[in-house]
């Protein structure tokens, strides 16, 4: 899966480098008009997608009686990710002067932590959850006259503190729960 997370990433690397600060024009279901979207806002969703792949090809059995800490390897694996994509994302302000390359980073650690949140009760098809946010900042998160709803976070720039704060408490809530809770454990509960 090393291999599925490099490519992922230098995915996420060209992308940030290309498309820069490049809009389009969408719908904007709220405001009734058009609304500039980055495209780097989907840039960070091929090294989501790759984590979880990387997290979903386990073998449950062997993983429950390892006498390694699989879940804390795991932890480990999904904060190098985010600090490799946050290093990539400064790199590449440093070099191209990109000033949505910072947020790309965040971006990731954001979405992989909203992943992880819903992974834990839904297991694999908990991918959709980046990509539904992602569509919901695209389509509603814009109020029109250039600001965009609170909740949003991808949107925002680089040094924007409440967004950085909530992708640092989303990977943080994310990572606590897939370390504690048992996904078999829930879903056996829930049926």
């Amino acid at each position: 899966m090393l291999s599925v997370l490099l490519v992922a990433l230098g995915v996420f690397t060209a992308a940030v480098m290309v498309l820069g600060d490049a809009t389009v024009e969408l719908p904007s279901i709220l405001s009734g008009s058009t609304n500039p979207v980055l495209f780097v806002l989907m840039a960070p969703i091929p090294v989501v997608a790759a984590l979880e792949l990387s997290l979903g090809s386990r073998l449950v059995e062997a993983e429950e009686t390892a006498t390694r800490r699989v879940r804390a390897l795991d932890a480990g694996l999904v904060i190098g990710v985010c600090a490799t994509a946050l290093a990539v994302g400064g790199a590449v302000h440093l070099l191209a002067g990109n000033d949505h390359a910072v947020a790309s980073g965040r971006n990731v650690a954001f979405l992989t932590g909203l992943l992880l949140c819903v992974r834990v009760f839904v297991g694999q098809p908990a991918i959709a959850a980046p990509v539904l946010w992602v569509f919901a900042v695209i389509f509603v998160g814009y109020s029109g006259g250039g600001h965009w709803a609170f909740w949003t976070v991808l949107p925002k720039p680089g040094g924007d503190a409440p967004a950085a704060l909530a992708a640092m408490l989303a990977l943080t809530i994310g990572l606590l729960l897939h370390g504690t809770v048992r996904w078999r454990t829930v879903a056996h509960s829930i049926t």
